[in-house]
C-alpha cells in the first residue's frame, strides 16, 4: 500500500544572510553540492537560494513525517534537473531509512521569504 504526503516550510531570507556567515551551519546543512551552487551566486541570490534550499529539506522531513529532527538536514539533497526543476536525493541514513519513497519538491522566492512544498509518496507495510 501508498500513502502520499506533504510538507511545506517557509523561511525569511534575511536570516540566511546571518547563517551563511557561520561555518559550523554552512557545512553542516549544506551537501558539498549544495554550497558549489550557493558559492556561485552573487550575495543576494545567494542567502534567498539558501534559505529555498533550507525550506526544501525542512518540507521533505515534514513529508517523511519525521522533520529535522529525524534527519540531518545534510542526508537531504536538492540540486536541479538541466532544465532548471529541483530535484531530491536522500543520502547515507536516510536513503536507508526510506529507500522506496518517491519525492518532488517545489520551492519559491520573494525578496523577503522562501517557501518548499514536497510531496512524499512512501510505501506503507
Amino acid at each position: 500500500m501508498e500513502d502520499w504526503r506533504i510538507g511545506t516550510d517557509l523561511e525569511e531570507n534575511q536570516r540566511f544572510e546571518r547563517l551563511l556567515q557561520k561555518p559550523s551551519f554552512f557545512h553542516g546543512v549544506y551537501t558539498p553540492g549544495e554550497q558549489a551552487y550557493l558559492a556561485s551566486l552573487g550575495p543576494k541570490r545567494q542567502s534567498a537560494s539558501a534559505a529555498g534550499l533550507f525550506c526544501a529539506k525542512e518540507a521533505v522531513a515534514k513529508a517523511l513525517g519525521v522533520g529535522l529532527y529525524g534527519l540531518l538536514p545534510r542526508e537531504i539533497e536538492i540540486f536541479h534537473s538541466p532544465a532548471g526543476e529541483p530535484q531530491v536525493r536522500l543520502l547515507g541514513q536516510a536513503a536507508l531509512r526510506f529507500p522506496q519513497v518517491q519525492l518532488r519538491v517545489s520551492i519559491s522566492h520573494t525578496k523577503t521569504l522562501a517557501t518548499a512544498t514536497a510531496l512524499a509518496r512512501v510505501r506503507v507495510r
